[in-house]
């Protein structure tokens, strides 16, 4: 962190860079009564090599804050806590977090950077919460998510039109689906192609099983820390929940289309106790299976 005390400081002005900011009358409009999803790219840019990049906001900002580190170095701190930033490091910051980041004195990094306006991105960093440490990100298929990028600063460069607008805020909705679930990744996304959908397929054969994730794990021909970490990057669940889920989907689906006692549909997915089976149901669907078999459907 060198150059936060000494040299030049600059925010913005590299050689090559690109860069829109939407004017926020723009930004409140669109959130308000324009876009089907409540997302806007409000600020997006590109700045290579970005020698004395440096940026304080004591008060953060209202946005959700990425930075996609594709060379070179940097730093970030978010509070009282600071980190170094390397290739394929993404950061999150979240709206209202006090922080300040720059490019490291001997290796000027090169980013891309977008800031997220809108209630979406809440959906977006709880997802990444449950799966992954905020606030960096290590993004092993990081090259996949230029385009990405860069196809939002193209279609804002264009203007600022309902049109405009509508593709940059769906191409970033796809950006934020892909960090989320990773599927930025290609590597992960071949290697999951091949074993977790061996994993659910065995599940689905064993509704009336207790499985253990050892079990899934062998199956699956991997060891129980590979397969559960490889398991929930994939689905955003852990393996023993997402059976769990899937024994109370196949339980929806027999209440919606039979009349059998609910007794009988408990056993049917694994639970001796119906009491159990319903506490449960009620806590993935929020109502009770009674309760679900009453509600109209389609």
């Amino acid at each position: 962190m060198e150059s936060v005390k000494t040299g030049r400081r600059i925010r913005e002005g590299f050689p090559r860079q690109r860069m829109v900011v939407l004017p926020r009358p723009v930004v409140d409009r669109a959130l308000r009564v324009v876009l089907p999803l409540p997302l806007v790219p409000s600020d997006i840019g590109y700045f290579p090599n970005a020698e004395n990049h440096y940026v304080d906001r004591p008060e953060g900002t209202a946005q959700c804050i990425l930075i996609l580190c594709i060379r070179g170095k940097g730093w970030v701190k978010i509070g009282k806590e600071s980190y170094d930033l390397n290739p394929g490091n993404l950061v999150v910051i979240l709206p209202g977090q006090v922080h300040s980041y720059g490019s490291d004195s001997t290796h000027p990094w090169t980013i891309h950077w977008c800031h997220a306006a809108g209630s979406a991105t809440r959906t977006f960093t709880d997802m990444l919460s449950r799966r992954d440490a905020l606030p960096i990100l290590h993004i092993s298929g990081y090259l996949n998510l230029i385009p990405l990028f860069e196809s939002i600063l193209d279609e804002l460069a264009m203007g600022y039109s309902v049109n405009h607008l509508t593709v940059a805020s769906m191409a970033l909705g796809h950006l934020l689906a892909l960090i989320a679930t990773g599927g930025h990744s290609a590597q992960i996304d071949q290697f999951s192609r091949n074993r977790i959908p061996l994993a659910i397929a065995y599940m689905k054969s064993r509704w009336q099983k207790t499985l253990s994730v050892p079990d899934m794990a062998r199956v699956c021909n991997l060891s129980t820390s590979h397969f559960s970490t490889l398991f929930k990057k994939t689905t955003g669940y852990s393996p023993l929940d997402y059976f769990l889920r899937l024994k109370m989907q196949r339980a929806a689906e027999m209440l919606d289309s039979t009349t059998r006692p609910l007794k009988e549909i408990a056993a049917d997915v694994g639970f001796s106790d119906p009491l159990y089976f319903s506490r449960v149901f009620h806590r993935i669907y929020k109502i009770s299976p009674s309760e679900y078999r009453l509600t109209a459907k389609g």
